[in-house]
């Protein structure tokens, strides 16, 4: 009685129109299902492209589609894989078939076969060994076909990729990888594996491993030792991926901070960028190491560090004079991220942006004028000196900041007032916000 109950609701739910629709798309499967046995193969082939314009309204057509598979024409088959793909879950009773499909003669067909496997997704596991197979031997295409399927089959799929990781090609032992990879968390049963699959003879497989446990994230915690590891591998492109895999396991890496503070000196920037940030994840133990790569020859190591600072926010209390440094980079960038590092840690920055408004170099004070902005009421006495500021540019960031703070800063009414005078019209504009901002 209750499932008449919902489908009758469900029934009086839809519109007239979607009522309407419903026979209309199950007489059109009908005849496109019958369209599958036609004598003429480009009819065939168009009744099974129809029929993937439908998706999952054509699962009445399942049985005749498996059947397709099978049919003399390369093309018509490849169309039914992908018409059963486009069914979706409900096509779980064509598996048999897709698995024969996966070996095909025609590439395209295989191709389709294993899309289709994977669209199918968890009720797909039967398929698996075949999948596995399809690794091995095949097109590119039709061999990240059946990464992408067995990534979607999920952790029934896991046994067997693990298994895969110790085959003989490397190409396979790659795709093993990068079918877990793509399985993100469910790869979880996989970690040991791929923690040994770090000391692989093959670059491309040991960096694939590593982005597989970084895309376990922190449950793959018991191969930080591993990842610290290969923070010394001889390829930057493994190094580089195991700082990003540690990286994503955030403080639960912490272990790793001695050996991402090393990668800090790797001879390779773009290591020596990722390990900054996978120290930032780490936490506030990996500060030290930051304040030592805000340092760095390199820019964008610098700028990574910064932004590493910036995202532990009042953790980071004790890089402030190094971010106050930092202020007066050569790089713009730099500097920027410096002066956001600082408004996150916040009040705790005030006394070095201070100093920072007495520098030489106008960028300077206006990177610490619109980092005070961001820290609220207690930066509100040193904004009223940065009004008197010699250059138009930091008076202008001045009134801005105070704008920023709002309703706090009415301490500064007067000094707006006197700056809505300033021989600078852009500082009388910015005043004259700040004092809307602030309000009466």
């Amino acid at each position: 009685m209750f499932l008449t109950f919902v489908n009758l609701s469900h029934e009086c739910a839809q519109t007239p129109a979607q009522q309407s629709a419903v026979p209309q798309i199950d007489e059109k499967v009908r005849a496109l299902t019958e369209a599958l046995k036609d004598s003429d193969a480009s009819v065939r082939y168009s009744a099974a492209e129809a029929l993937v314009a439908i998706g999952p309204d054509a699962k009445a057509a399942v049985p005749a589609l498996a059947e397709a598979l099978r049919d003399s024409d390369a093309g018509v088959r490849g169309a039914a894989a992908t018409a059963l793909g486009a069914v979706g879950p409900d096509a779980k009773a064509a598996v048999p078939a897709l698995v024969e499909a996966l070996q095909d003669s025609a590439a395209s067909v295989r191709w389709s076969a294993a899309g289709a496997l994977g669209a199918v997704g968890p009720d797909a596991k039967a398929a698996v060994p075949a999948l596995v197979t399809a690794l091995n031997g095949s097109p590119r295409h039709v061999r990240k076909a059946a990464e992408g399927a067995l990534s979607a089959i999920g952790p029934d799929a896991v046994p067997a990729l693990v298994e895969t990781l110790e085959d003989s090609n490397p190409v396979v032992r790659r795709a093993a990888a990068d079918a877990l990879r793509a399985m993100g968390p469910d790869a979880v049963a996989a970690v040991p594996a791929l923690a040994d699959t770090l000391t692989d003879t093959a670059t491309g497989v040991r960096g694939a491993a590593a982005a597989a446990l970084g895309a376990v994230g922190p449950d793959a915690k018991a191969a930080v030792p591993a990842l610290a590891e290969t923070l010394k591998d001889s390829d930057a492109s493994v190094r580089w991926s195991a700082a990003g895999a540690l990286r994503a396991m955030g403080p639960d890496a912490g272990a790793a901070v001695p050996a991402l503070g090393n990668a800090l000196r790797d001879s390779d920037a773009g290591v020596r960028g990722a390990a900054a940030g996978a120290l930032g994840a780490v936490g506030p133990d990996a500060v030290p190491a930051l304040v030592g790569a805000l340092e760095d020859p390199d820019a964008s190591v610098r700028w990574s560090a910064a932004g590493a600072l910036r995202a532990m926010g009042p953790d980071a209390g004790a890089a402030v004079p190094a971010l106050g440094n930092a202020l007066r980079d050569s790089d713009a960038g730099v500097r920027e991220a410096a002066a956001a590092a600082l408004r996150a840690i916040g009040p705790d920055a005030v006394p070095v942006l201070v100093e920072a408004l007495k520098d030489s170099d106008a960028a300077v004070r206006w990177s610490a004028t619109d980092a005070l902005g961001a820290i609220g009421p207690d930066a509100v006495p040193v904004l009223l000196e940065a009004l008197k500021d010699s250059d138009a540019g930091v008076r202008g960031s001045a009134a801005g900041a105070l704008g920023v703070i709002g309703p706090d800063a009415q301490a500064a009414v007067p000094a707006l007032m006197e700056a809505l005078n300033d021989s600078d019209g852009s500082v009388g504009r910015a005043a004259a916000e700040a004092l809307d901002a602030i309000g009466p």
